[in-house]
């Protein structure tokens, strides 16, 4: 009798062990494993083992919470169905090879409070969904080959702290939606293509510390309203087509032009 009842109790364990995430969460993990070669993974899933056992996968109160596959070599593109994941609250693909465009679906996430995509050859327009996002905390998309203009719905990221859009495509002007983020950190758009003079609105990123916006076409004047960003400690601006060279502020900028604390760093670099 006990010879059958010892694998019945560990076949019932293994069923309970498969029934801690959702089904569709499982399938989701599995299409992304299949659409970039997981076979070829630095660290790959054995598919057969149970999801918590899995490289990268965090699992909380039965739901999937985190996938970080950092650096994993991920080759593909990622699939729709990533919006199955539906629990995420971070998610972490930076350092691969993956490419096509980002699903649209990526903006039914809605519980993401980070995303990081940098270091992948990414292409396209960023979808509009990215707004729906609305506890994201920090975006990394730099070093991608994304293009276009930032989607209006961005400024609907209000708990937005660090935005990471550098060595892209990017087009047009200063997306000036991005200047409604009032909780905003950190922003750098270096080396892209944005072009025409920064609006006064910048003032409004009260809380910026950083701002880095190296090799693109800006012109004109620096607007007087940066004044106003009295928590800004580094600011990065050359290499673009502004009236005047900034080398140094207080060689290039009229005295009392910006009250921004001795401590700011202004570089060319």
């Amino acid at each position: 009798m006990r010879t059958i009842l010892l694998p019945l109790i560990c076949l019932f364990s293994s069923l309970l062990t498969y029934a801690e995430i959702p089904f569709s969460e499982k399938k989701a993990l599995v299409n992304i494993y299949y659409a970039t070669a997981g076979e070829n993974w630095n660290i790959p899933w054995n598919l057969d083992a149970p999801v918590e056992t899995w490289y990268g996968v965090t699992i909380s109160d039965d739901h999937v919470v985190s996938l970080n596959l950092h650096n994993n070599n991920l080759i593909g593109e990622l699939p729709a169905s990533i919006s199955d994941l539906a629990y995420l609250k971070t998610l972490n693909l930076a350092a691969n090879k993956l490419g096509g465009p980002l699903p649209r679906s990526i903006g039914e996430l809605r519980d993401l409070t980070s995303l990081e995509l940098f270091l992948n050859e990414f292409v396209g327009f960023l979808p509009v969904e990215i707004g729906n996002l609305e506890q994201l905390e920090f975006l990394s998309l730099y070093y991608n080959k994304f293009r276009g203009p930032i989607p209006s719905t961005f400024k609907k990221l209000e708990k937005l702290e660090i935005l990471q859009l550098g060595r892209n495509h990017f087009s047009g002007f200063f997306p000036v939606q991005l200047c409604e983020l009032k909780n905003l950190e950190h922003l750098s758009l270096h080396d892209n293509l944005f072009e025409g003079e920064l609006p006064t609105e910048i003032g409004n990123l009260t809380s910026l510390e950083e701002l880095i916006i190296t090799n693109n076409k800006f012109t004109g004047y620096l607007p007087l309203s940066l004044s106003k960003l009295k928590n800004l400690t580094t600011l990065m601006l050359s290499k673009n087509n502004f009236n005047k060279e900034y080398d140094s502020f207080t060689d290039h900028m009229p005295k009392d032009y910006l009250a921004i604390e001795s401590g700011t760093v202004v570089t060319d670099y």
